[in-house]
């Protein structure tokens, strides 16, 4: 399995609900139809609150809702990297590129792109204290 994360902010000016509607009913429909059968997951996690931990002097912390950097962190999962790389050949490609480039432009502020390239660790069941006593990767306490 390979992974990416693509942090997306909203172009300026635009709302969250319509940096979302634009993303979900435009963007993500053009991913499906270019590049969705290179792809075995495709998450869009839109950011609904964040918050943040200030340390004081005398070691207390608190915590607060803070500003995003980012609206929507969409996660790209595929089989492996040869498909990542067909993804990247099929965006080279002038007529995909400007499709997409005219569609990022409506709803993005396309020069805060980030994208994380991940190595998976697959945890198990999702049962945490089990699968951690199961696999042996944690120690229980």
């Amino acid at each position: 399995m390979f992974k990416v994360f693509w942090y997306l902010k909203r172009k300026q000016g635009t709302t969250h609900a319509q940096f979302r509607a634009h993303y979900e009913n435009s963007h993500a429909k053009l991913a499906d139809a270019y590049i969705g059968h290179l792809m075995t997951g495709y998450q869009r996690n839109y950011i609904t609150a964040m918050s943040g931990a200030t340390l004081a002097p005398d070691g207390a912390v608190t915590f607060g809702e803070i500003e995003p950097d980012y609206d929507c962190i969409a996660e790209w999962i595929m089989k492996d990297e040869a498909a990542f790389a067909e993804i990247h050949r099929i965006f080279a490609r002038p007529e995909v590129k400007k499709i997409f480039n005219d569609d990022e432009e409506r709803f993005l502020d396309r020069k805060a792109f980030r994208l994380v390239q991940c190595d998976v660790v697959d945890t198990g069941t999702g049962d945490g204290h089990l699968t951690l006593q199961t696999t042996g990767s944690g120690t229980l306490a």
